[in-house]
């Protein structure tokens, strides 16, 4: 009996070490801080906090959180931490938002289920939406001096054209862009938003649709150019190349299919298909994220054969383009800025310079 009792007495003193030894594990106090002071972050609880003992240590409660920053932002958030009580036994983390805010992006309905073991944090799995459409990943933090971060995943559905608009990169009002992805995998470190771009690499398969607007006055005025080329020769090679895209591409649904490969932080792909009921066309390009700057050209198909290239180089604001080697800003070839100009003042504004020309 003696002997039971020692055992018994022994067992209550260890459970009341290892409680101890896993309590102060689960300080939450002690857990933000270290989170805030390896992530650069800071972090609100918003009430005392609900804790359960059996049958496993678990803590409740509401956060905010902000970065110093301010690019990221999440409010109103419900969080849960649990741990068994095996020492070595990790730290799980459930998380719910209705809004996380990303350089203004909206990440609503998140979900997050995550764990923290051995100087990494583990997200087993992030959903949420992002504007019509959906994200799915699982990544891995070295939170310790390495600051590796490895994410992989799938999204639906994201409005390109809108996610540029909204991190101010540049506003896209005459086209629309959505794309999925059925896998992507992207390798940085974390530090500043410059540090995490240049050492960004991975892959990401693409598939999609893009959506180019036209008017009525620049449709009608696509075919007259086409009708004019042969009297103004000088301007048959951009006016019947111009007219060839708005005919072929302009208000016509296109299919996005290809590959984009990330090194050092440039976007790279090579042959990505966008085509439609009419024709196809094959896209090459580098985008440099660091220096927003694009380096690429489109050839446009017809009967299986490349009919046209346009090219477009510098400020992903505003490119330089050249079509068949004409450039656009040459007022030799044609007396407008960009392409750009031509969709925001209209295909009229070609029908002013080319009637000007030719006075």
């Amino acid at each position: 009996m003696k002997r039971l009792l020692c055992i018994i007495f022994s067992l209550i003193i260890i459970f009341f070490i290892l409680f101890y030894i896993i309590n102060d594990k689960l300080n939450i106090d002690k857990i933000i801080k270290k989170i805030e002071n390896d992530i650069g972050i800071s972090i609100k609880l918003e009430e005392k906090g609900k804790w359960k003992y059996y049958p496993k240590l678990k803590y409740q409660n509401n956060l905010s959180l902000k970065t110093i920053n301010d690019n990221l932002v999440i409010e109103n958030s419900k969080v849960n931490i649990l741990r068994n009580y095996r020492i070595v036994s990790p730290l799980i983390i459930n998380f719910e938002s209705p809004s996380i805010l990303y350089k203004s992006i909206n990440f609503r309905n998140s979900i997050i289920d995550a764990e923290h073991y051995k100087g990494y944090l583990y997200i087993n799995k992030f959903y949420a939406d992002v504007i019509d459409g959906n994200i799915n990943l699982s990544a891995k933090f070295d939170l310790d001096k390495k600051k590796e971060i490895s994410i992989k995943g799938n999204y639906n559905n994201i409005s390109l054209n809108q996610v540029l608009k909204q991190m101010n990169i540049s506003n896209w009002d005459r086209v629309q862009i959505k794309l999925s992805s059925s896998n992507f995998l992207i390798n940085t470190i974390y530090g500043s938003s410059g540090e995490i771009i240049k050492n960004l690499n991975g892959h990401i398969d693409v598939n999609g649709s893009v959506f180019f607007i036209s008017t009525e006055e620049e449709r009608f005025g696509a075919t007259f150019l086409k009708l004019l080329a042969d009297k103004f020769i000088k301007q048959s090679s951009i006016s019947q190349s111009l007219s060839y895209i708005f005919e072929t591409f302009a208000d016509i649904p296109s299919d996005i299919l290809g590959k984009i490969t990330i090194k050092n932080g440039v976007l790279i792909t090579k042959n990505l298909l966008i085509s439609n009921k009419k024709e196809k066309s094959l896209l090459s390009a580098e985008l440099d994220l660091q220096k927003n700057i694009i380096d690429g050209k489109i050839d446009l198909y017809k009967n299986n054969k490349i009919y046209l290239t346009a090219e477009f180089k510098g400020n992903i604001k505003n490119p330089k383009i050249s079509i068949n080697g004409n450039d656009l800003s040459d007022k030799k070839n044609l007396q407008t800025q960009n392409v750009r100009e031509i969709f925001k003042k209209g295909i009229k504004s070609i029908f002013d310079n080319i009637i000007n020309q030719n006075d």
